[in-house]
C-alpha cells in the first residue's frame, strides 16, 4: 500500500532530522503504541442504519502477535454488527497527556476481521485479556461475554505531523515492543528536568544544531532519542542514535553518559 499522504506537508521544524541515526520502524512504533493501552475505538459496519460506520470505545488486550483482544456482550450494538459481518477496525491512541497538541500524538488503526476466539485458544486469550484488565474478573464468566480477536490485515500508523505510512501486518506481527516503553516518561522528566545542560550540548554539538539557546528531550526508544531545541529561527528537531541499542534504564544512563561527553569535547 502507498505510504503517500494527500495532505500537506507540515513544516520541516516538525519533523526531526535524523542524520543516519537509526529508529525505530513503524511497525515498531506500532507494536510499542499497541502494548501500552487498554482502550480504543472500535469500528464496525452498522446494521441500522445499514452501512454506516458505527464507532465504540472498548477495553482490549494486545496478545503475543499484537493482535487486540475484546471481551464484548453478546448484547452489545457492535457485538450484533461483528456477527453480522467481521470486518473492523480499532484505533489506539497514545494518551492525550503525552503532548500538548493533539494531532502530535501517535496513534495507529488496525484493519481487519473481529470474530470469537475458537474456543480452544480462550484460556490463553482469557489470561492475557485479565493480564491487562484486572477488573474484567467479576464479568467474564458471564454467559452473554465472548471474547473477540481482530487479525490484522493492514495498519495506518500516525506518528504526529508528518510522519505515518501504511504497516504490512507481517512486518508488525514480527516486531517487538521497545523495552524501554514503561520507562521512557521517567528517562524524559529525569533528562529535561536535572540535565537540561546535557540535553543543550546534545543539540549543539550532536545534532548540528549551533544556535540552539535551549533543548528538550521528547522521546527516547532502545535506538536513540529526539529532541527539540529552540533557537532564533524558530524550533528544530532532530534525532541523536546510541552507539548499540538498549534494554534497561541503566543502559541509557550509560550511553547518555558517554554522548556527552562526546558533545562536550566537541565544544557543545
Amino acid at each position: 500500500m502507498s505510504s503517500d499522504h494527500a495532505g500537506p506537508k507540515p513544516p520541516a521544524s516538525t519533523t526531526p532530522r535524523t542524520g543516519g541515526a537509526p529508529a525505530p520502524s513503524h511497525a515498531e512504533r506500532c507494536r510499542t503504541l499497541a502494548a501500552q493501552v487498554r482502550s480504543g475505538t472500535l469500528g464496525t459496519i452498522a446494521r441500522d442504519p445499514e452501512g454506516y460506520p458505527y464507532g465504540s470505545l472498548v477495553a482490549v488486550a494486545i496478545d503475543g502477535l499484537g493482535r487486540p483482544l475484546l471481551l464484548l456482550s453478546r448484547l452489545a450494538e457492535h457485538t450484533q454488527n461483528l456477527e453480522a459481518r467481521a470486518d473492523a477496525s480499532i484505533l489506539l491512541s497514545e494518551p492525550a497527556d503525552r503532548h500538548a497538541q493533539r494531532l502530535a500524538l501517535g496513534r495507529v488503526t488496525l484493519l481487519g476481521p473481529c470474530r470469537v476466539v475458537p474456543e480452544a485458544e480462550r484460556a490463553e486469550a482469557r489470561a492475557v485479556f485479565l493480564a491487562t484488565q484486572p477488573e474484567a474478573s467479576s464479568y467474564v464468566d458471564f454467559g452473554d461475554f465472548a471474547f473477540y480477536r481482530l487479525e490484522p490485515i493492514a495498519l495506518r500508523y500516525v506518528g504526529g505531523f508528518g510522519r505515518m505510512s501504511w504497516v504490512g501486518a507481517e512486518d508488525y506481527a514480527a516486531a517487538q515492543p521497545d523495552p524501554l516503553a514503561d520507562a521512557a516518561a521517567g528517562i524524559l522528566e529525569h533528562m529535561n528536568d536535572d540535565h537540561a545542560d546535557a540535553v543543550l550540548a546534545y543539540a549543539r554539538a550532536l545534532a548540528g544544531i549551533a544556535e540552539a539557546s535551549a533543548a528538550t528531550m521528547t522521546a527516547v526508544d532502545r535506538y536513540g532519542f529526539e529532541l527539540a531545541a529552540i533557537t532564533p529561527a524558530g524550533p528544530k528537531a532532530a534525532r541523536i542514535g546510541f552507539d548499540a541499542p538498549v534494554t534497561t534504564s541503566n543502559d541509557v544512563r550509560k550511553a547518555m553518559v558517554a554522548l556527552v561527553a562526546r558533545a562536550r569535547s566537541a565544544g557543545g
